[in-house]
Order: structure tokens, then sequence, then C-alpha cells
């Protein structure tokens, strides 16, 4: 499930400022307690600066979507919108020459045929949780994503199962799928196609 590093600038500053924040607060603190005593107009400029750098940082965070975040929360809608049958939205997501590769025996299947099975997911799977999401540009306009789920058919126990998913940004601005890959089934099992071709 391994992602390419992101840049340590786009994780701490817009997708996850908490400790760089919590940072400028404790060091606003610092500044009015250290300086307070003999320079207290400096003392309140210090600390004023630094919190409120902290404050438009988590802001900017929240106002920001960085390229990671957007992947995530696409992968999760891709997740949400199959399990319920709609063909349209999944769709939507999907580039054109969409491949999905099942396991090591490089088993595939096209756009057309993953959608033709859409439909009846909601029919196969009783319920399903989303562990763990991650995403990273991985070029100019290429990304990837890595889902961890639990999944428990109607006829079946839960099962863990892991995926992972190639995007590129088309011309429209979109990214879609170029590439599924399903990496595992029930803990270490590779799967295979059979498990969906039904």
């Amino acid at each position: 499930m391994d992602l390419p590093a992101a840049s340590p600038l786009i994780t701490y500053t817009l997708e996850t400022p908490r400790f760089p924040a919590a940072l400028l607060v404790i060091a606003s603190a610092l500044a009015w307690f250290a300086l307070r005593p003999h320079f207290p107009r400096p003392a309140a400029i210090a600390a004023l600066s630094l919190a409120g750098a902290a404050v438009g940082l988590v802001a900017l965070a929240a106002l920001v979507e960085t390229t990671g975040e957007r992947l995530s929360r696409q992968t999760r809608s891709l997740v949400e919108t199959a399990l319920a049958g709609d063909t349209r939205a999944v769709s939507d997501l999907l580039h054109e020459g969409l491949v999905l590769r099942v396991g090591s025996d490089q088993s595939r299947m096209s756009r057309s045929d993953l959608l033709r099975r859409v439909p009846a997911l909601k029919e196969i799977v009783r319920s399903n949780h989303v562990r763990t999401v991650a995403a990273a540009k991985t070029g100019r306009d290429s990304g990837e994503s890595v889902l961890a789920q639990t999944t428990t058919p109607h006829l079946g126990a839960p099962t863990a199962n892991e995926w992972r998913f190639r995007w590129s940004r088309e011309a429209d601005g979109r990214w879609r799928i170029t590439e599924m890959i399903w990496e595992r089934w029930a803990g270490d099992a590779v799967p295979t196609l059979s498990l969906i071709d039904r």
C-alpha cells in the first residue's frame, strides 16, 4: 500500500497543519511570557502575530484542496457510488481506456465490463467499511490512491481487501481513473477475477 512521498511543505501546511499550528501557538505563548516583563508592547505584537499565523495556516488548509485530498475524496466517492449501483456516477470517474487488473495473474476487465457489473454490487455486498484511503500526486497530470476496506458479502463473512487506483488529469481538468488494481482479498490472498465475474 506504498505511495510516493508527498512534499513535506504541502503535507504540513495544506493537508495536516495541526502540528505546525500547534508550534506557532506554543511560540506565541513563549514570546508573551518571556518578553512581557521587560518589553510588553513587543511581547503583545509577537504573541498576536504568531497566534494569527496559526489561525491563518489552519484556515488556508481548510480552503485549499490538494491533489492528494481530491483523489482521496474521489476514491471514497467511487466506492460509495459503486456500492449504491450508480453506474452514471461511477462512469464519470473512469477514463475511457480504463483497465481493471485483478491480482498477480494480470486478469483484466475493461471499462464497459466493469460498468455492466455495477448495478449488481448492491445485491452482492451487504456492508462495507472503508478503513483507510491515501493518495498522492505522482506527476504533473498523474496520481495514485490506495484503499483498504472490509467488505461483507450477503453470502459470506467480513473480508479485508485492498485496491490501488491510478489517476490522470484530463483536458477538462477532471481527474479520472486509468487503472484499477485489486491487490488483496482476505488478508494476503491474491484475488481472482472469478470473485466478481459472477
